[in-house]
């Protein structure tokens, strides 16, 4: 059994028929989305989600309460992973 993923119209092709834009979608696609979701719901539930989220929060009062720090931080990180990721010629 294929599911579809609903298009917004049906299109013209060059014969001029109308084809459907939706995408069958194999079942073992689907399942596997499912799973995902699922996996994907599982962590949001857990604490390391809320530990992650507490987190993004101290970081954004962080860059808040020092702006200058926090760009002269990301600048040199950026300069050490250059040095690192530069290919030599």
């Amino acid at each position: 059994m294929m599911q579809e993923i609903p298009g917004s119209e049906p299109v013209n092709n060059e014969t001029g028929q109308q084809r459907s834009s939706a995408t069958p979608v194999p079942e073992q696609i689907a399942g596997i989305s499912e799973h995902v979701s699922d996996l994907y719901n599982q962590f949001r539930e857990s604490r390391h989600y809320s530990k992650l989220q507490d987190a993004k929060q101290q970081m954004k009062e962080y860059i808040k309460d020092n702006p200058v720090e926090s760009v002269l931080y990301s600048l040199g990180a950026g300069v050490v992973l250059g040095f690192i990721l530069h290919k030599k010629r």
